[in-house]
């Protein structure tokens, strides 16, 4: 029978099951039992819920292991025995369910009430729990099967939170203390059932008592007035001074020995069980809550539980009405006091030269003080029988709106300035700290109207000085691009019309020569307007992770030959976090641009080093005044001639240089500063006259994932095979267009132009399949460059996209540009192809 695994039992009752004398028992060897009972052992063990089995003449009982924990000292013995022997105290009760369950009637009761005797003692409990009969094949019922909860918990919650809920009820809005205690007393007394509840409260020697009106049943009797607390024995007052509940189920059996005195005292107003406990202020016992009954009674934890609460929370309901009687009787006190200030208040009100006023929040001024009709000309009654929202200027009645909710929702305001209307039309800016109390504000200002008129005049002041400083540097801006611009337009201009003049002589073997030196030309120009752009934080970047150890250990080689023999360069790549998120090929630009200016700086040779350090993010906060994960420092620093603080100051200016004119633009320290700005950076600088200078680039520090490293592709030949694209072209610069759309059909791939994005889009619709889109970044007609690419590729996500710019501001790549490739205007033709080869190579 019981050979089935029994995984969710103990082991201990495993054995006693297997190990039982079931032929003594009442149910006989298991072998022997009907077969639908052995069926529903069977079940029954493996369950986790509560359950039970019982059958035959006498109802023998058996149970699983979670109906052990009901059990408790009934377990083992109860295995086998008669439902009645093992339940005694329950049987009364449960002996009709039982019945009418063995006639055919599924029973299910909640929450029943039981007093079970457990462990040497009765307690009260409730249990949810059923009974269902058990049909043998042939119709009969063989016996019961029950499953049960213990629901004592939450009911005995239940009734705790329905008793403080009364309780809170009948004391909500009490006064007198002693009116406080008959209603909690009562409340007590009639919840347990008991013959008295009493407040006692103990005198401060603490030796003597009082006990207040209290709760009585018959046949107890009441008791009120004065007590010594050597009345009740030495034990009960030495538990309630430590702070512990004193409990006492039956008081002549538990201290006749060894306090007859004190059970005689008990005795004499007929109590044989008590509980009380204490409430210590301070470490001193200052009160004490009893419960008496007249018969012996065994407390459960609900009830020793509920009276501790109780205890706890009336005295503080008695102490708060205490403190709350103490209040009213000072406030009567300072009624004759505030009398005889308040005409002294009144004669201050008038003499101030602040504005004073009391409001209601509903809007109206309640009060005025002579200052506040002086200074806006009204009357007292005028301002009081006018919404003050009706004297503030329009502008700014809104915001007064937001100010009153503010004050309504109980929150001070201070120093709120709004412009309110004099009597003759013109407006006062007044400034208010205003501090709610109930539905009254109180409100002091003063006057401001002159102090803005100042700052008015001083703000137009400085902004008249601020547009002619930005005017100046516009000038300066503009002369300087004006003079390069011209120059090399000049070269551009000049080797075109020698060529054109040579070519119309006939002299063709000279044109090469003035082609290249126009596009040398147009090449500075491009560079030129590259930095123009960086100093303006405008340039197109491709940032990626990027280790700056690695990289500035690669440009060793290149700075060392471009400084030259003269000057000794030294590399200490000392960070440790190595990795910032930034554009690498414009980091190399930039610290190639600081080498080369190092260099000029040492005409007769010197000493160059190129640093990488780590600043924590404290020291980074004092260095620049930016909190962040910390910073990668890139530092540039020579031994050359060096400079003073004011030519330091402007370095990063464009087309600010010291050297001759014809040797520098003045764009290269600004472009490195638009660079490391546009990177979310900083670039400082530190310099002496013949000490030399320091520039150093702090870029934030990258604690994400490396990327894959990238895998160059080779790209062609062009004498290369290349297969035949069909390729749409999107530019709004026609010439530009033109020359594109005529090297790529030379190529001979199927052209499509466009030169908007509108247009584009027509056309693409009417093509089963382009190969490339290249297009322009800014483009008119609402749509840009990278919205078209995106229309494309949702319409064919096998198109490979090309973007061209040369100033995408609007679409930067870390904004859209995923999955995209990008090339920066102007490009020489031949690394337009090559870029084209490279990304539609399959």
């Amino acid at each position: 029978m019981f050979s089935t695994p029994l995984s969710t039992w103990s082991d201990e009752l495993r054995t006693r099951l297997h190990q039982h004398d079931w032929e003594s028992s009442v149910l006989g060897a298991p072998d022997t039992w009907p077969p639908a009972i052995r069926t529903v052992v069977r079940l029954m063990l493996d369950a986790r819920h509560a359950m039970f089995v019982f059958w035959g003449p006498e109802l023998g009982l058996l149970y699983n292991q979670p109906y052990v924990e009901f059990l408790q000292d009934k377990h083992p013995s109860a295995l086998g025995r008669p439902f009645s022997e093992v339940w005694p105290e329950l049987w009364p009760q449960l002996e009709p369910l039982i019945a009418r369950a063995l006639a055919g009637e599924s029973i299910y009761i909640e929450d029943m009430p039981l007093v079970m005797f457990r462990n040497g003692r009765h307690e009260q409990t409730w249990f949810t729990f059923s009974y269902s009969p058990i049909y043998a094949d042939d119709g009969r019922i063989v016996g019961l099967y029950g499953m049960g909860t213990d629901t004592t918990r939450r009911v005995t919650t239940e009734r705790r939170l329905a008793f403080q809920v009364a309780m809170a009820d009948q004391l909500r809005g009490q006064s007198d203390t002693r009116e406080v205690m008959r209603r909690a007393s009562q409340l007590l007394g009639q919840e347990l059932d008991v013959g008295r509840v009493l407040f006692g409260e103990i005198a401060d020697d603490g030796e003597r008592g009082f006990f207040h009106t209290n709760y009585t049943a018959v046949p107890m009797a009441e008791l009120i007035g004065p007590f010594r607390t050597t009345e009740f024995g030495t034990q009960v007052f030495e538990h309630l001074r430590s702070g512990r509940t004193s409990i006492h189920a039956d008081i002549p059996a538990e201290l006749g020995r060894s306090e007859p005195s004190t059970v005689a005292s008990f005795l004499a107003v007929d109590t044989r069980a008590e509980i009380s406990v204490p409430v210590l202020r301070g470490g001193r016992l200052t009160s004490i809550l009893v419960v008496n009954h007249h018969e012996p009674r065994a407390w459960t934890p609900y009830e020793v539980e509920l009276v501790e609460d109780v205890a706890e929370r009336v005295w503080n309901a008695v102490e708060r009405a205490r403190a709350e009687a103490s209040l009213r009787e000072a406030n009567r006190q300072l009624e004759t006091l505030l009398g005889e200030r308040t005409a002294e208040r009144d004669r201050l009100w008038d003499m101030a030269q602040e504005i004073l006023a009391v409001a209601s929040i509903d809007g109206y001024f309640v009060s005025c003080n002579p200052a506040m009709t002086e200074a806006l000309g009204w009357t007292e009654q005028e301002l009081q029988t006018t919404p003050f929202a009706e004297f503030a200027h329009p502008d700014q009645l809104e915001e007064l709106a937001g100010v009153i909710a503010q004050l309504a929702a109980g929150k001070t305001v201070t120093r709120y300035e709004i412009r309110s209307r004099h009597r003759d039309g013109s407006y006062r800016w007044l400034s208010w700290t205003v501090v709610p109390q109930g539905r009254l504000l109180f409100m002091a200002g003063r006057d401001v109207t002159e102090e803005k008129q100042g700052q008015e005049a001083l703000r137009q002041a400085e902004e008249a000085l601020r547009q002619a400083q930005k005017m100046e540097a516009i000038g300066q801006l503009t002369g300087g691009l004006a003079h390069d611009f011209n120059n090399m337009l000049a070269g551009v201009v000049g080797n075109l019309e020698l060529g054109r003049f040579h070519f119309n002589a006939g002299r063709v073997a000279q044109l090469p020569r003035y082609l290249d030196g126009a596009q040398q030309a147009a090449q500075r120009a491009a560079t030129l307007t590259h930095r123009l752009l960086a100093f303006a934080r405008r340039q197109t970047l491709e940032p990626r992770p990027t280790d700056v150890n690695d990289l500035v250990a690669s440009m060793a080689e290149l700075v060392t030959r471009t400084v030259g023999p003269g000057i000794d360069v030294d590399f200490l790549l000392d960070s440790r976090w190595r990795v910032t998120h930034c554009d690498p090929h414009q980091l190399e630009n930039a610290i190639l641009n600081l080498a080369i200016n190092a260099r000029d700086a040492m005409p007769k040779g010197g000493r160059l080093q190129i640093c990488t350090i780590d600043l924590e993010p404290d020291n980074r906060v004092q260095a620049s005044g930016l909190a962040s994960n910390g910073h990668v420092r890139i530092s540039v620093i020579d031994n050359g001639s060096g400079m003073d603080q004011q030519t330091a100051a402007r370095a990063f200016e464009p087309f600010f240089t010291t050297k001759p004119i014809g040797q520098g633009t003045g764009l290269g320290l600004s472009m490195v500063f638009g660079f490391v700005k546009q990177s979310n950076g900083h670039v400082s600088i530190a310099s002496r006259p013949g000490e030399g200078t320091a520039v150093h680039i702090d870029l934030e520090r990258f604690t994400g994932e490396m990327p894959e490293p990238r895998v160059k592709v080779a790209v062609p030949d062009e004498g290369g095979a290349q297969r035949e694209l069909t390729i749409m072209l999107v530019d709004d610069e026609a010439s530009l267009r033109e020359v594109l759309s005529e090297v790529l059909r030379e190529a001979g791939h199927t052209i499509f132009e466009a030169g908007d994005a509108s247009t584009a889009l027509a056309k693409l619709r009417h093509i089963d399949h382009v190969d490339l889109l290249v297009t322009d970044i800014g483009l008119p007609g609402g749509m840009n460059g990278r919205q078209l690419a995106e229309a494309a590729l949702a319409d064919d996500p096998e198109t490979t996209v090309l973007l061209i710019t040369g100033y995408a501001e609007s679409a930067p790549p870390e904004e859209g540009l995923e999955g995209m490739h990008l090339m920066i205007k102007p490009f020489a033709l031949v690394d337009f192809m090559a870029k084209v080869r490279e990304i539609t190579r399959r």
